[in-house]
């Protein structure tokens, strides 16, 4: 902030110091993270070279391009998600006031998406033993991103006829439910952006219940 509101010349404040005349605000994002300061000196020279090099241009308009290794771990992020990342405290599982149903949205969650329609359906679950959860929380990467109230209809079964197309090879019934977003800013502050306990090895389930007593 100092550097912006200062004399200095060069051609990054300029252009920052005309976004800001105009009222608008910088988006920051940080491409990665986790490194030396060798290791991001050298990012950093190889992104400029890529984004300066006028034969690498068309690459804007490939839309087919395979994420990287390790792109969530250490790849390209807004300063908000780096925060999440970093700063986000442990839940805590033993004196937490309410029973949890937690589904891993990691395959389908992405910032554009509504992340109720994407949590809400369709699961292959114990509708008696999901209709014990206060809340079902939607985790992404190991962080509950949203939690909601399933309402007085509880967990339903989906039909199976009207979407006869998608369970077609699928044996096992599966539910959803309807409900609403939490807004109440102390359940909030209990569980949103909380990080979840690892999983054991070999934990594939995208369910996972939290002092949930099984119904047999």
């Amino acid at each position: 902030a100092k550097a912006i509101s200062s004399d200095w010349i060069s051609d990054k404040l300029d252009i920052i110091r005309s976004i800001t005349d105009k009222g608008e605000k910088v988006r920051y994002y940080i491409l990665r993270h986790g490194m030396t300061e060798k290791e991001s000196y050298l990012v950093e020279s190889a992104f400029i070279d890529f984004l300066t090099f006028s034969d690498f241009s068309f690459v804007a308009n490939i839309s087919n391009i395979v994420a990287g290794h390790n792109q969530w771990d250490k790849g390209l992020k807004t300063v908000e998600e780096i925060e999440l990342l970093y700063n986000c405290l442990p839940l805590d599982v033993k004196n937490k006031p309410h029973n949890l149903l937690c589904i891993n949205i990691n395959g389908t969650y992405h910032s554009s998406a509504d992340i109720y329609e994407i949590t809400r359906k369709s699961w292959v679950i114990n509708p008696n033993r999901a209709n014990l959860a206060d809340y079902v929380v939607a985790e992404y990467r190991g962080i509950i991103r949203a939690i909601f109230k399933v309402n007085e209809k509880g967990w339903q079964r989906v039909d199976s006829e009207e979407n006869a197309e998608y369970f077609k090879g699928k044996s096992k019934a599966r539910y959803y439910f309807e409900g609403n977003e939490v807004i109440d800013e102390d359940i909030r502050k209990l569980y949103l952006h909380k990080r979840l306990p690892l999983k054991r090895k070999g934990q594939a389930n995208p369910i996972q219940y939290l002092d949930i007593i099984y119904l047999d």
